[in-house]
């Protein structure tokens, strides 16, 4: 028999050596540990079950960046308000990233950790500004305030006149009528220790000290009888500056005139009072003692300070 060459129609000597298998049925599985769809597209990458994917990180990192940010800000004057806000954005990122894998944890925890920190820090140092800038304030008052009272500038030109203490007057009220016979019985120009006996007082301001002068009154009406609220009591010193009793309150030893609110005509009291005056203009100056009502004051009479 007659041998004939190989047909290029026979499937079996036409097919190629490296022909690839048939394609598997419509909805069928990849065959597993291939690593490829269907078709040898490459199928998506799976990974290792816990893997961080790439956003799992931003809670823990922005928690970590808000609380260095909120620590720094905690130091600067009223900027620190602002480290109120980014602790506590700083907390929630941080709890959002305690719930995350390593190492995103790790930053959430420090985040958190300083957020928390910012914010106790920052409600420290707004009390510590605000009470070193009402601090600075006044001294800075306090320190104009003697340079104004030492100055070699008369303020009040002096009496043409004074008295002697222990000298009795009569004071006049608004409208003309005699209201109390008064005068300064004693005087202190540095009764430190016996107003600080008073225990509410407090040591005066630096470059001041307490004084204290005793007036004595009696009523002359039925109308006026509360020196507390009618007789008003003054310094001034050499150099024409004034002080008041209202400008820097202090409690006066016993008796005081603030208890004298309630004479009869004719009846007498007896009550002191403190003012703060310069410790280094204090001599040759004077007490003043006059009738006043409400903002109004008649001309003072002066008492001589030896």
């Amino acid at each position: 028999m007659t041998n004939l060459p190989p047909s290029p129609y026979h499937p079996a000597d036409s097919a190629p050596q490296n022909a690839p298998q048939n394609p598997p049925a419509y909805g069928a599985a990849p065959d597993a540990g291939q690593g490829q769809s269907p078709y040898g597209y490459p199928g998506p990458a799976t990974g290792a079950p816990g893997a961080p994917t790439p956003n799992r990180g931003k809670p823990g990192l922005a928690a970590l960046v808000l609380g260095i940010a909120s620590v720094v800000t905690a130091f600067i004057p009223i900027v620190n308000f602002l480290s109120f806000l980014l602790g506590i954005v700083g907390i929630i990122c941080g709890i959002v990233g305690l719930r995350r894998a390593q190492p995103e944890r790790r930053q959430a925890v420090w985040g958190t950790v300083l957020s928390a920190v910012s914010i106790a820090l920052a409600a420290l140092m707004i009390v510590v500004y605000t009470f070193g800038f009402i601090s600075y304030v006044g001294s800075e008052l306090d320190k104009s305030y003697n340079n104004d009272s030492s100055s070699s500038e008369v303020a009040t030109p002096p009496p043409a006149e004074s008295l002697a203490l222990g000298t009795p007057i009569e004071l006049i009220d608004l409208a003309g009528q005699p209201a109390y016979e008064a005068t300064l019985s004693a005087s202190v120009l540095n009764a430190n220790d016996q107003v600080l006996a008073v225990a509410s007082n407090t040591e005066p301001p630096a470059g001041m000290k307490w004084a204290m002068v005793t007036v004595d009154v009696t009523a002359l009406s039925s109308v006026h009888v509360s020196p507390a609220m009618d007789v008003a009591v003054g310094y001034v010193t050499s150099n024409g500056y004034e002080f008041s009793p209202l400008d820097l309150y202090a409690l006066a030893p016993e008796p005081r005139i603030e208890l004298l609110t309630d004479l009869a005509e004719g009846e007498s009291g007896t009550g002191n009072v403190v003012i703060a005056i310069p410790d280094d203009n204090s001599l040759g100056g004077y007490w003043t003692l006059s009738y006043t009502y409400d903002d109004d004051v008649t001309d003072p009479f002066y008492f001589a300070v030896e």
